[in-house]
C-alpha cells in the first residue's frame, strides 16, 4: 500500500483541482457553493484527513461514498445523449485522489506527447490546481488534423468516434490494463475498481461522465489501442474517442479502419457507425504548403486556425468538409454575432424562415440556428417570442434558446416575455427531460424573466422522482427572492430532501432568518447529520 504522506499529497492536489475547476465540466450543473468552503484551510485539512484515513484502510466500506445522481444531456444529434454524473464533492475528492495516485504512471505508459498523436488530457499537474497540459487540447488536435490533411502523401482520411465511450467502458478491462503495469500499486487499483463497480451498481460498465478522474482512466483504457496502431505503422491522431486516420489511398484507409475496429472490439468498445466516414482529401489546394516546409516550420504554425485557412482562399470551404465542429449540431450557448455575420444574416427573409419553421413537420438543427441568429441580427425580438411553439419539434434546442433569452431578453417587451413564460410553464411535467426543466428554471430566474411565483410553485409541485438535480436547481434559483413565510415552508421540506437540497436550504435559511430563529433549527439537525459540509455550515 502507498504511504500515508503520499496519499495526503494527492488528496491536497485533488482539492486544489476541484477548487480550480469544480467537480464536473457539465454546463448543466452550476458550480456548487460548497466547493468554496474548501478555501478554508482548517476545513480542507479536516476533509483531507478523513479521505486519507479512509483510503489507507483499503476498504470500500470505509470510504463512505454516496450513490451517484445522473442527468441525461444531449450530445451531438437528435437521439444522442450523455449520462452525466452528479457526484457529491466528498466523493469526487476520494475518487480523484485515488486516480491521481496512479495518474503519473499512466502518463508514462501513454504515447509520448512529442510524436503528436494523442492530444487529450496529458497529465501535468500544477500548483494552480490544473491537472493537464494546456498545450494539448481539442484545438491542438484540430490543428494537427489540418496539418496532416495538407500533406501530399495523405489522400484519404478516416474520421470516427465511439458509441457512448464513457458509459460503455468495461470497468474490469480498465482494471486489467492498470494491473498489467508493474509500477502501479495493486491495492489502489483494486479500490478504484470497487468504487466504479459501486457507482455502476455492479453492472461492470461505465465511468462517471464529467470527472477529471474519469478522463485519466478513459485515457488509460486506450493505451493498448494506441500502441497497437503505432506498431502497425498507422498514421493517426486522437482526442479522447475522436480518431483521425490518414492514408495514401482508399484501400489502405479501409484496411486501417478494419484494424482499429478489431483492436477496439478486443476492449469491448464499438465505433459509432453513423459518425464513421472515409473522406477524399486529395484536392486540398496545397499550393504553397508542402510536407517539407510544414515539418520545418511546424513549431511556428499559428494556433489560430484562420492563419492556416488563409493559405488558400478556398481552403475554408474544404476545411468544412474535412473537419466537423466538436460541439456538434446542437449548441447550448449563443455566441455574440460579429458585424460580418450580422451583415450576412440581414439579407435573410425572417418571415419566410419563421413560416417554414412553423409549417414544417420536422425541422433541421441548422434551420433553427439560422432562424434565431437572423432574428437577433435583424433585432426582430418580438418574433423570438413565437419560437417556444416551434421548439416542440426539436426540444433539444431549448438550452440554446434559453441562452439567447438570457442574453437578449431585455429587448423583448413585457407582454412577449409573459407569453414565453406561459408557454414554457407547460413543459414542467413527467414527460419533459430533467435537463430541459433545469434550463427553464434558469430562464425564470434570469434578470429579464425573473418570476419567483413560477419558481416557487414549481418547487411546491416537485415530486421525489422528478430527478437528481432539479430540486437543487430550483432552490438555487430562489436564492434572495423568498419571504420569511416562504422560507418556513421550504424549511419543512428539509427532512425529505437529498444532501444537495439540504445544504441549499440551509444556505437560504442562513441568508433569510435571524440568529435566534436559525439556532434551534441548526441544533436539531446537527444531532443526526453526518454531512461534513452541513456540519461546517453550522459551525460557521
Amino acid at each position: 500500500m502507498v504511504k500515508k504522506d503520499t496519499v495526503k499529497k494527492y488528496c491536497r492536489m485533488a482539492i486544489r483541482n476541484i477548487l480550480y475547476e469544480g467537480t464536473t465540466d457539465v454546463d448543466l450543473f452550476n458550480r456548487p457553493f460548497e466547493i468554496d468552503m474548501l478555501t478554508n484551510d482548517k476545513f480542507a485539512t479536516e476533509i483531507c484527513s478523513k479521505v486519507v484515513n479512509a483510503i489507507m484502510t483499503g476498504k470500500l466500506s470505509e470510504l463512505k461514498l454516496h450513490k451517484l445522481g445522473h442527468v441525461l444531456i444531449p450530445k451531438k444529434s437528435l437521439s444522442d445523449y450523455r449520462k452525466c454524473a452528479l457526484a457529491e464533492i466528498y466523493d469526487e475528492i476520494v475518487y480523484l485522489t485515488l486516480v491521481l495516485l496512479i495518474a503519473g504512471h499512466v502518463e508514462t505508459l501513454r504515447i509520448n506527447k512529442s510524436v503528436h498523436r494523442v492530444f487529450s488530457y496529458r497529465f501535468m499537474p500544477q500548483e494552480s490546481g490544473k491537472l493537464f497540459d494546456s498545450a494539448y487540447n481539442y484545438t491542438a488536435f484540430r490543428e494537427e488534423v489540418l496539418r496532416k490533411s495538407l500533406l501530399d502523401k495523405n489522400k484519404v482520411m478516416v474520421e470516427c468516434d465511439f458509441s457512448n465511450f464513457y458509459d460503455r467502458l468495461n470497468i474490469h478491462r480498465v482494471e486489467s490494463i492498470l494491473l498489467s503495469s508493474d509500477g502501479i500499486d495493486k491495492e489502489i487499483i483494486s479500490l478504484i475498481n470497487q468504487v466504479l463497480l459501486f457507482w455502476a451498481n455492479r453492472d461492470s460498465y461505465g465511468l462517471p461522465v464529467g470527472s477529471n478522474a474519469s478522463r485519466i482512466l478513459a485515457e488509460a483504457s486506450l493505451i493498448e489501442v494506441d500502441n497497437y496502431l503505432i506498431s502497425k505503422k498507422i498514421d493517426f491522431c486522437r482526442f479522447v474517442d475522436d480518431y483521425r486516420i490518414f492514408a495514401k489511398d482508399a484501400y489502405t484507409a479501409h484496411s486501417h479502419l478494419a484494424i482499429l475496429v478489431h483492436c477496439l472490439s478486443r476492449e469491448g468498445i464499438c465505433l459509432n457507425t453513423q459518425k464513421t466516414r472515409i473522406k477524399d482529401i486529395a484536392d486540398k489546394h496545397k499550393n504553397k504548403i508542402t510536407e517539407k516546409n510544414i515539418d520545418e516550420n511546424s513549431t511556428h504554425i499559428n494556433k489560430d486556425l484562420t492563419s492556416i485557412n488563409k493559405k488558400s482562399e478556398n481552403f475554408e470551404k474544404e476545411a468544412g468538409k474535412i473537419i466537423r465542429g466538436y460541439s456538434g449540431l446542437i449548441p447550448t450557448k449563443f455566441r455574440e454575432l460579429s458585424e460580418k455575420q450580422k451583415e450576412k444574416l440581414c439579407v435573410n427573409d425572417a418571415n419566410i424562415l419563421m413560416t417554414k419553421a412553423k409549417n414544417s413537420l420536422l425541422i433541421e438543427p441548422e434551420e433553427i440556428t439560422e432562424l434565431v441568429k437572423t432574428l437577433v441580427a435583424q433585432e426582430k425580438y418580438e418574433k423570438l417570442a413565437e419560437l417556444p411553439i416551434v421548439l416542440k419539434k426539436f426540444p433539444q434546442f431549448i438550452p440554446y434558446y434559453v441562452d439567447v433569452m438570457i442574453k437578449t431578453g431585455e429587448n423583448i417587451v413585457k407582454r412577449d416575455r409573459e407569453c414565453i413564460q406561459k408557454e414554457f410553464k407547460k413543459w414542467f411535467n413527467d414527460d419533459t427531460p430533467e435537463y430541459i426543466q433545469v434550463y427553464l428554471v434558469r430562464l425564470f430566474a434570469s434578470k429579464a424573466f425573473d418570476n419567483k411565483e413560477i419558481l416557487f410553485n414549481l418547487f411546491r409541485g416537485l415530486k421525489r422522482n422528478s430527478g437528481d438535480y432539479i430540486g437543487r436547481a430550483l432552490l438555487e434559483a430562489l436564492s434572495g427572492k423568498l419571504s420569511r413565510g416562504e422560507l418556513l415552508e421550504i424549511r419543512e421540506y428539509f427532512y425529505r430532501a437529498d444532501n444537495w437540497e439540504r445544504r441549499q436550504i440551509v444556505k437560504l435559511i442562513d441568508e433569510g432568518f435571524s440568529e435566534g430563529e436559525k439556532r434551534p433549527f441548526y441544533k436539531d439537525i446537527a444531532i443526526y447529520t453526518d454531512d461534513l459540509w452541513l456540519k461546517y455550515m453550522f459551525k460557521k
